[in-house]
């Protein structure tokens, strides 16, 4: 019997853009270890627009469109994945299973039945912690002094795989342990999918579909920035429900609310007024106060 840890990156949240893997024995002796690089026919858009992403991966956009797609690697991945003599595990199995599943029905190929135990939850449930820790944070709190390249595929894998062997060692597990005591952190593939990210502007279009005839488009200056994503959207609704329209764009507007922070969005646009351009002003909380009252004035009419 052979163990399997493999990883998953993908170039949006949801498109495969490397698949790696360890293969050891039941002593946890190093077998193959392998970093499938693909080209995920999609950009890399790790983070919402205007966010700063939280991770970098190993290869960049140039190196990654050079590859083959993940239709060209299917029959490989499923071998190894699908062998009766391999036992797989992973860091976050589930979500690795739902990019697999994306990918098959994003290529029209036959889904993969698999079955894998989640080193994750196992840490969870073994030291009590909060919440499900990240892979860099379990690897700090065990003390495994090996450096990784962290989001590079294989070198994953191989983290996932020393935090198991370091568990099983602290807590003299075996591996018919973890079937007979963890059962909970055994994963079943199926049919979920992975959620594509839902961009603001997207968010945005959806509401504003709801509405018709919006005249005047209305843009604000920094403090709206400042407003959570629900906030915005929030308060874009009420434009709408108004008449207005909305636009990010300053040079798009012909209605700029002000406010009291005065950074990039103000300079734009006081430069813009400066070079002739007519602009209908409001302050913000006066603004806001006209918006409420037409939309009470329209419920009670």
């Amino acid at each position: 019997m052979k163990l399997v840890f493999f990883d998953i990156e993908c170039s949006n949240g949801y498109d495969i853009c490397s698949f790696g893997y360890c293969l050891v024995d039941s002593n946890f002796k190093l077998i193959k270890k392998e970093d499938i690089v693909i080209n995920p026919e999609s950009k890399i858009n790790l983070a919402p627009k205007g966010k700063r992403a939280k991770i970098e991966l190993a290869y960049s956009q140039e190196y990654f469109i050079k590859q083959n797609p993940f239709d060209f690697y299917y029959e490989k991945i499923a071998k190894l994945l699908t062998n009766e003599k391999h036992i797989l595990f992973g860091h976050s199995i589930a979500s690795d299973f739902g990019f697999l599943n994306h990918a098959c029905q994003r290529y029209n190929l036959p889904p993969l039945t698999l079955k894998g135990f989640d080193s994750q939850k196992l840490y969870h449930i073994i030291y009590k912690t909060d919440h499900l820790e990240s892979l860099e944070k379990i690897v700090e709190e065990l003390g495994i002094e090996k450096q990784f390249i962290y989001h590079k595929s294989s070198e994953d894998a191989e983290a996932a795989m020393l935090v198991l062997k370091k568990i099983m060692e602290e807590n003299d597990l075996s591996l018919a342990d973890l079937k007979e005591k963890y059962s909970e952190c055994i994963v079943e593939s199926n049919s979920q999918q992975p959620k594509k990210r839902v961009s603001f502007n997207e968010k945005v279009d959806a509401i504003r579909a709801k509405y018709s005839n919006l005249h005047g488009k209305v843009a604000f200056s920094d403090g709206f920035k400042q407003l959570s994503a629900k906030e915005q959207l929030k308060l874009i609704e009420k434009l709408f429900q108004n008449g207005y329209d909305y636009t990010n764009k300053i040079f798009d507007c012909n209605i700029f609310v002000l406010d009291d922070i005065k950074a990039k969005r103000y300079n734009y646009y006081n430069y813009l007024s400066s070079r002739g351009r007519k602009f209908e002003t409001y302050n913000f909380n006066d603004f806001i106060a006209k918006l409420n009252k037409n939309i009470i004035e329209i419920e009670n009419s």
